[in-house]
């Protein structure tokens, strides 16, 4: 082995230079680059001159692995073991060519696994130790423009700084960060949104030229004058509102108290194989406000409004996340707590909660009721204008954590089905009936009936308009 490799990289390939005995394997990329950076390497990126498939069939016969091809394109295969993923590619042309077609300098580094030889561009070793991304040359993101979303999410993941020079070549070719399918760029964008810092990251997005391109209608907020009880505008409150929310989301504890395992547990949920709860919460913090800008209103008064932006953003934020190929699930989710981000609001002036405010809070917002408390106080923290007061704040604070501990119990079950309700009234199953219980689950969550004999008799009670 190499005595002048970096002793973290020989300590990284040792375990599994045996399982691949052949001499023409390369660590390359992010592996490499995590490792020198000091970040734990967990799964292997592996290039090889020879054929991958060999290599990969190889080592998952050595270990007992499944492995299957990642890609015909451009010829991967990954093997999936107890310790990670080891993805293999080819590079027909040469290591050296294969490392001048990589994106960023800091990852285009190869460490050869049967000596430990070390291959790089130019200034990669530098700009790791300086901790700068640097485009490997000028065409690097016209090559692959989903690149240029990857060249923030690096930034903010990895905490680096961007160079100068590439961040210029970013601005001129941040149109086409709109070329990659939605998905992909769901997938970087999300990655923001889970880095440790995302409003810096979407406020690296914005300087780069980028969020226009792929989130248009947040660069649209930048720049909408509020009321009064607002401090900053639109885009600026919503960077604000995200920053609260993932602070909820990462320590409940500290607003909630002991309602905050009731919330942790709403956030873990999952929506899809790939998004729980939480990360739809950071999704409806950024988008909570999008519909401001259409439907901003000044009054005779002099007073700014923006009537009905809440149910406009629920339409809104469909239209996002479907070009974005959201799930389904997560699409209603994050609408769903756009939609209802006030309800909470409106009820501060009542003071305390009674069972039937709860109920109807929880049919509004179900399944998602506590994410949307969570949404709410976020929002309210983060509007400070000159008609703001502490003490509603204060309010709004105690009423998510009552509110949160209500819905932390189960809902009641229900007294009656809706057929036995029909053939006791002599009904059709239809809208009124559904309406009726409705209307019963609400006098049943209040307390002022409780049996199903009770039940009937309300609905029989009920004019037939109701």
């Amino acid at each position: 082995m190499n005595d002048e490799l970096d002793p973290r990289l020989a300590r990284a390939i040792a375990p599994i230079r045996a399982a691949f005995p052949a001499d023409d394997l390369w660590l390359v990329g992010g592996a490499v680059r995590d490792v020198l950076l000091g970040r734990p390497l967990t799964d292997w990126d592996l290039v090889t001159t020879g054929d991958p498939e060999v290599a990969a069939r190889a080592h998952a016969k050595a270990i007992g692995a499944p492995v299957f091809p990642l890609s015909e394109r451009h010829g991967a295969w990954r093997v999936v073991g107890e310790e990670g993923e080891v993805d293999v590619t080819g590079a027909p042309d040469g290591i050296t060519a294969d490392l001048l077609r990589r994106d960023l300098t800091i990852n285009a580094i190869a460490v050869r696994l049967a000596d430990g030889e070390l291959l790089a561009v130019p200034g990669a070793l530098d700009d790791i130790e300086a901790r700068v991304l640097r485009a490997v040359s000028d065409q690097s993101f016209r090559d692959d423009p989903l690149r240029l979303l990857r060249l923030v999410r690096l930034a903010a993941e990895l905490d680096l700084e961007i160079a100068p020079e590439t961040a210029a070549l970013a601005r001129r070719d941040a149109a086409l960060a709109a070329d990659p399918a939605g998905e992909r760029q769901r997938a970087e964008l999300e990655r923001i949104l889970l880095s440790r810092d995302p409003v810096d990251g979407i406020r690296r997005l914005d300087d780069l030229g980028l969020l226009a391109v792929v989130l248009p209608e947040v660069k649209a907020l930048e720049g909408i004058e509020q009321n009064r009880y607002h401090h900053l505008d639109v885009l600026d409150h919503t960077l604000q509102v995200l920053d609260a929310a993932i602070d909820l989301v990462e320590h409940p504890e500290f607003a909630f108290g002991p309602a905050a395992p009731a919330v942790a547990a709403a956030l873990a949920e999952e929506l899809d194989a790939e998004t729980d709860v939480a990360l739809a919460v950071r999704w409806g913090a950024l988008l909570h406000d999008i519909a401001k800008p259409q439907t901003r209103h000044e009054f005779d008064n002099g007073h700014i409004g923006f009537p009905g932006h809440a149910q406009q953003g629920a339409d809104a934020v469909r239209e996002i996340l479907g070009r974005l190929r959201c799930s389904t699930a997560v699409q209603r989710c994050v609408a769903t707590l756009v939609r209802e981000h006030l309800r909470l609001g409106f009820l501060v002036p009542d003071g305390e909660l009674d069972p039937r405010a709860v109920h109807r809070y929880r049919v509004e917002t179900e399944p998602w009721a506590i994410a949307s408390v969570v949404v709410s106080l976020a929002d309210r923290w983060s509007t400070r204008g000159t008609r703001a007061r502490q003490r509603w704040i204060r309010r709004h604070e105690q009423l998510a954590v009552a509110m949160i501990t209500a819905l932390a119990e189960p809902a009641l079950p229900p007294l009656i089905r809706g057929d036995d309700l029909a053939a006791a009234l002599d009904e059709p199953l239809g809208p009124r009936i559904g309406t009726l219980l409705a209307r019963i689950a609400e006098e049943q969550a209040a307390g002022a009936i409780t049996s199903q004999d009770e039940a009937i008799a309300f609905a029989r009670a009920l004019p037939p308009e109701d």
